[in-house]
Protein backbone atom coordinates (compact mmCIF):
# COMPACT_ATOMS: atom_id res chain seq x y z
CA UNK A 1 0.00 0.00 0.00
CA UNK A 2 2.89 2.15 0.65
CA UNK A 3 3.95 1.54 -2.78
CA UNK A 4 0.66 2.83 -4.38
CA UNK A 5 0.90 6.21 -2.25
CA UNK A 6 4.37 7.16 -3.65
CA UNK A 7 3.22 5.90 -7.36
CA UNK A 8 0.34 8.47 -6.29
CA UNK A 9 2.54 11.44 -4.87
CA UNK A 10 4.82 10.70 -8.17
CA UNK A 11 2.18 11.29 -11.05
CA UNK A 12 0.90 14.36 -9.16
CA UNK A 13 4.12 16.44 -8.69
CA UNK A 14 3.88 20.23 -9.14
CA UNK A 15 4.48 21.08 -13.39
CA UNK A 16 2.22 20.31 -16.27
CA UNK A 17 -1.16 19.37 -16.75
CA UNK A 18 -1.76 18.43 -13.43
CA UNK A 19 -0.79 21.61 -11.68
CA UNK A 20 -2.92 23.69 -13.98
CA UNK A 21 -5.95 21.69 -13.19
CA UNK A 22 -5.61 21.90 -9.35
CA UNK A 23 -5.16 25.58 -9.70
CA UNK A 24 -8.56 25.94 -11.35
CA UNK A 25 -9.92 24.00 -7.95
CA UNK A 26 -7.67 25.36 -4.93
CA UNK A 27 -7.25 28.59 -3.57
CA UNK A 28 -3.65 27.52 -2.75
CA UNK A 29 -2.55 24.59 -4.94
CA UNK A 30 1.01 24.22 -3.49
CA UNK A 31 -1.08 23.38 -0.45
CA UNK A 32 -2.05 20.35 -2.01
CA UNK A 33 1.48 19.19 -2.45
CA UNK A 34 2.86 20.22 0.90
CA UNK A 35 0.07 18.16 2.43
CA UNK A 36 0.60 15.28 0.34
CA UNK A 37 3.97 15.14 1.51
CA UNK A 38 3.15 15.59 5.32
CA UNK A 39 0.34 12.94 5.16
CA UNK A 40 2.17 9.80 2.89
CA UNK A 41 3.63 7.51 5.29
CA UNK A 42 1.11 6.06 7.68
CA UNK A 43 0.85 7.51 11.29
CA UNK A 44 3.34 10.43 10.57
CA UNK A 45 1.16 13.39 10.83
CA UNK A 46 -2.07 13.23 12.41
CA UNK A 47 -2.55 17.54 12.22
CA UNK A 48 -5.67 17.91 10.30
CA UNK A 49 -5.04 20.39 7.33
CA UNK A 50 -7.41 22.35 5.48
CA UNK A 51 -7.43 22.75 1.60
CA UNK A 52 -9.49 25.77 0.96
CA UNK A 53 -11.38 25.48 -2.64
CA UNK A 54 -12.14 28.30 -4.97
CA UNK A 55 -15.28 28.90 -3.76
CA UNK A 56 -13.96 29.15 -0.17
CA UNK A 57 -15.07 25.77 1.36
CA UNK A 58 -12.35 23.59 2.89
CA UNK A 59 -11.70 20.42 2.68
CA UNK A 60 -10.39 18.99 5.89
CA UNK A 61 -7.36 16.67 5.36
CA UNK A 62 -6.55 14.18 7.75
CA UNK A 63 -5.26 11.66 6.35
CA UNK A 64 -3.49 10.25 2.89
CA UNK A 65 -6.87 8.95 1.90
CA UNK A 66 -9.29 12.10 2.21
CA UNK A 67 -6.66 13.26 -1.00
CA UNK A 68 -7.05 10.68 -2.45
CA UNK A 69 -11.12 10.87 -2.83
CA UNK A 70 -10.12 14.70 -3.54
CA UNK A 71 -8.32 13.94 -6.21
CA UNK A 72 -11.22 11.06 -7.98
CA UNK A 73 -14.08 13.35 -7.30
CA UNK A 74 -12.90 16.94 -7.74
CA UNK A 75 -9.87 16.31 -9.82
CA UNK A 76 -10.46 13.21 -12.01
CA UNK A 77 -14.71 14.19 -11.50
CA UNK A 78 -15.63 10.25 -11.49
CA UNK A 79 -19.27 10.53 -10.85
CA UNK A 80 -19.48 13.57 -13.35
CA UNK A 81 -20.50 11.00 -16.37
CA UNK A 82 -21.82 12.80 -19.49
CA UNK A 83 -25.81 11.18 -18.99
CA UNK A 84 -25.15 12.16 -15.19
CA UNK A 85 -24.70 16.12 -15.96
CA UNK A 86 -27.10 15.95 -18.67
CA UNK A 87 -29.57 14.56 -16.69
CA UNK A 88 -29.18 17.95 -13.80
CA UNK A 89 -29.81 19.82 -12.26
CA UNK A 90 -31.20 17.60 -9.41
CA UNK A 91 -33.27 18.36 -6.59
CA UNK A 92 -32.11 15.22 -4.45
CA UNK A 93 -28.90 13.47 -4.47
CA UNK A 94 -29.12 10.44 -1.77
CA UNK A 95 -25.06 9.97 -1.50
CA UNK A 96 -24.62 6.30 -0.44
CA UNK A 97 -21.38 5.66 0.80
CA UNK A 98 -20.47 9.01 1.81
CA UNK A 99 -17.19 8.42 3.95
CA UNK A 100 -16.43 11.53 4.97
CA UNK A 101 -18.38 14.06 2.31
CA UNK A 102 -16.18 14.67 -0.40
CA UNK A 103 -19.28 14.15 -2.77
CA UNK A 104 -21.24 15.74 -1.01
CA UNK A 105 -19.66 18.62 -1.30
CA UNK A 106 -19.11 18.32 -5.21
CA UNK A 107 -22.29 17.67 -5.42
CA UNK A 108 -23.48 20.97 -3.69
CA UNK A 109 -20.95 23.09 -6.23
CA UNK A 110 -22.31 21.07 -9.11
CA UNK A 111 -26.42 21.49 -7.85
CA UNK A 112 -26.23 24.02 -5.15
CA UNK A 113 -30.23 23.92 -4.79
CA UNK A 114 -30.16 19.92 -4.45
CA UNK A 115 -31.01 18.69 -1.22
CA UNK A 116 -28.68 15.85 -0.01
CA UNK A 117 -29.37 12.79 2.04
CA UNK A 118 -25.76 11.69 2.49
CA UNK A 119 -25.31 8.21 4.44
CA UNK A 120 -22.48 7.19 5.67
CA UNK A 121 -22.21 3.58 8.25
CA UNK A 122 -18.72 4.13 9.93
CA UNK A 123 -18.60 5.96 13.38
CA UNK A 124 -15.19 7.95 12.19
CA UNK A 125 -15.98 8.37 8.61
CA UNK A 126 -19.17 10.24 10.00
CA UNK A 127 -17.50 12.20 12.12
CA UNK A 128 -15.79 13.79 9.19
CA UNK A 129 -18.65 13.79 7.26
CA UNK A 130 -20.23 15.94 9.84
CA UNK A 131 -17.61 18.26 10.08
CA UNK A 132 -17.41 19.01 6.68
CA UNK A 133 -21.30 20.05 6.73
CA UNK A 134 -20.45 22.05 9.33
CA UNK A 135 -17.64 23.90 8.23
CA UNK A 136 -18.84 24.43 4.90
CA UNK A 137 -22.16 25.81 6.21
CA UNK A 138 -23.70 23.04 4.17
CA UNK A 139 -27.21 23.94 3.66
CA UNK A 140 -30.07 20.92 3.08
CA UNK A 141 -28.12 18.22 3.46
CA UNK A 142 -29.04 15.67 6.25
CA UNK A 143 -26.86 12.76 7.22
CA UNK A 144 -27.00 9.73 8.35
CA UNK A 145 -25.00 7.04 10.45
CA UNK A 146 -26.51 3.36 8.77
CA UNK A 147 -25.44 1.11 6.53
CA UNK A 148 -28.24 -0.11 3.89
CA UNK A 149 -29.20 -4.06 3.75
CA UNK A 150 -31.96 -6.10 2.70
CA UNK A 151 -33.89 -5.53 6.52
CA UNK A 152 -33.49 -3.16 9.26
CA UNK A 153 -31.57 -4.26 11.86
CA UNK A 154 -27.87 -4.31 12.61
CA UNK A 155 -24.79 -5.72 10.78
CA UNK A 156 -20.98 -5.78 10.96
CA UNK A 157 -19.01 -3.23 8.97
CA UNK A 158 -15.64 -5.17 8.35
CA UNK A 159 -13.10 -2.83 8.82
CA UNK A 160 -10.09 -2.03 5.82
CA UNK A 161 -7.11 -1.24 7.76
CA UNK A 162 -5.40 0.85 5.37
CA UNK A 163 -8.15 2.34 3.59
CA UNK A 164 -10.93 4.77 4.87
CA UNK A 165 -12.73 4.24 1.80
CA UNK A 166 -12.93 0.33 1.63
CA UNK A 167 -14.65 -0.45 5.10
CA UNK A 168 -17.65 -2.75 3.82
CA UNK A 169 -20.41 -5.20 5.33
CA UNK A 170 -19.32 -8.40 2.44
CA UNK A 171 -15.82 -8.48 2.52
CA UNK A 172 -14.61 -9.70 5.80
CA UNK A 173 -11.18 -8.43 7.47
CA UNK A 174 -10.18 -9.33 11.06
CA UNK A 175 -11.69 -6.11 12.54
CA UNK A 176 -15.44 -5.06 12.58
CA UNK A 177 -17.63 -2.95 14.35
CA UNK A 178 -21.68 -3.24 14.97
CA UNK A 179 -23.38 -0.67 12.66
CA UNK A 180 -27.57 -0.30 12.71
CA UNK A 181 -29.16 -0.65 8.97
CA UNK A 182 -31.83 0.21 7.14
CA UNK A 183 -33.79 -0.61 3.87
CA UNK A 184 -33.53 1.86 0.89
CA UNK A 185 -37.07 1.55 0.78
CA UNK A 186 -36.75 3.20 4.21
CA UNK A 187 -34.39 6.06 3.16
CA UNK A 188 -36.50 7.01 0.07
CA UNK A 189 -39.40 7.22 2.65
CA UNK A 190 -38.05 10.56 3.47
CA UNK A 191 -38.36 11.56 -0.07
CA UNK A 192 -41.22 13.23 -1.63
CA UNK A 193 -43.50 10.61 -3.81
CA UNK A 194 -43.50 13.43 -6.35
CA UNK A 195 -39.66 13.41 -6.73
CA UNK A 196 -38.74 12.72 -10.44
CA UNK A 197 -35.29 14.33 -10.58
CA UNK A 198 -32.96 12.32 -8.32
CA UNK A 199 -29.14 11.24 -8.45
CA UNK A 200 -28.67 7.80 -6.82
CA UNK A 201 -24.95 7.34 -6.43
CA UNK A 202 -23.92 4.30 -4.42
CA UNK A 203 -20.43 3.36 -3.66
CA UNK A 204 -20.67 0.88 -0.47
CA UNK A 205 -18.08 -1.89 -1.02
CA UNK A 206 -20.93 -4.23 -1.91
CA UNK A 207 -24.23 -3.33 -0.44
CA UNK A 208 -24.98 -1.67 -4.13
CA UNK A 209 -26.23 -5.69 -4.49
CA UNK A 210 -29.06 -5.50 -1.82
CA UNK A 211 -29.81 -2.26 -2.33
CA UNK A 212 -30.82 -2.72 -6.03
CA UNK A 213 -32.08 -5.65 -5.58
CA UNK A 214 -34.91 -4.23 -3.22
CA UNK A 215 -35.59 -2.00 -5.36
CA UNK A 216 -39.34 -1.37 -7.14
CA UNK A 217 -40.81 0.02 -9.86
CA UNK A 218 -42.00 3.11 -7.25
CA UNK A 219 -39.05 3.64 -6.21
CA UNK A 220 -36.99 3.55 -9.93
CA UNK A 221 -39.86 6.17 -11.38
CA UNK A 222 -38.76 8.62 -8.94
CA UNK A 223 -35.13 7.78 -10.01
CA UNK A 224 -33.63 9.63 -12.91
CA UNK A 225 -29.82 8.64 -12.88
CA UNK A 226 -28.11 5.94 -10.74
CA UNK A 227 -23.93 5.79 -10.95
CA UNK A 228 -22.25 2.63 -8.58
CA UNK A 229 -18.94 1.18 -8.28
CA UNK A 230 -19.75 -2.55 -9.12
CA UNK A 231 -17.87 -5.18 -6.66
CA UNK A 232 -17.50 -7.69 -9.37
CA UNK A 233 -16.07 -11.10 -7.06
CA UNK A 234 -19.69 -10.84 -5.03
CA UNK A 235 -21.90 -10.87 -7.72
CA UNK A 236 -22.67 -11.65 -11.97
CA UNK A 237 -22.69 -7.37 -12.91
CA UNK A 238 -24.86 -8.08 -15.70
CA UNK A 239 -27.67 -9.51 -13.80
CA UNK A 240 -27.87 -6.69 -11.56
CA UNK A 241 -28.20 -3.98 -14.61
CA UNK A 242 -30.30 -6.40 -16.69
CA UNK A 243 -32.92 -5.68 -14.00
CA UNK A 244 -32.25 -1.91 -14.13
CA UNK A 245 -33.09 -1.83 -17.75
CA UNK A 246 -36.69 -3.86 -16.51
CA UNK A 247 -37.07 -0.84 -14.58
CA UNK A 248 -36.63 1.83 -17.61
CA UNK A 249 -32.80 2.78 -17.36
CA UNK A 250 -30.60 3.05 -20.22
CA UNK A 251 -27.04 1.43 -18.71
CA UNK A 252 -23.39 2.59 -19.95
CA UNK A 253 -20.38 2.61 -18.23
CA UNK A 254 -18.14 5.83 -17.28
CA UNK A 255 -14.04 4.94 -15.60
CA UNK A 256 -15.19 1.93 -14.39
CA UNK A 257 -18.58 2.33 -12.80
CA UNK A 258 -21.82 1.45 -14.11
CA UNK A 259 -24.51 4.44 -15.13
CA UNK A 260 -27.96 3.73 -15.23
CA UNK A 261 -29.93 6.53 -16.91
CA UNK A 262 -33.64 6.96 -17.62
CA UNK A 263 -34.37 8.34 -21.43
CA UNK A 264 -35.37 11.94 -21.21
CA UNK A 265 -38.59 11.10 -22.84
CA UNK A 266 -39.21 7.42 -22.06
CA UNK A 267 -42.25 6.07 -23.88
CA UNK A 268 -43.33 4.46 -21.41
CA UNK A 269 -42.57 2.05 -17.85
CA UNK A 270 -41.28 -1.04 -17.70
CA UNK A 271 -42.86 -3.13 -14.83
CA UNK A 272 -40.91 -5.92 -13.85
CA UNK A 273 -42.39 -9.66 -14.26
CA UNK A 274 -43.95 -10.93 -11.36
Amino acid sequence: MTGFRVRFSLNRMPGGQYHRRLAKVLAKPSRFYSTLISKLWPGVSSRPIDLELKDGKRLRVREFWALFLFDEIFMQHCYEAPEIIKHGPFKTVIDIGANIGVFTMRSKQLWPDAHIVAIEPHPDNYRCLQEHVNINKLSAVKTLQVGVAETCGCSDLYISPRNIAGHSMYQKTGQSVSIPVCTFGEIMGDISPDEKRCLLKIDCEGCELPLLNSMTQEIADRISCIIFEPTHSLYNVNDLTRKLTLFGFKISQFAGLIVAAKPENPSSSAVLPS
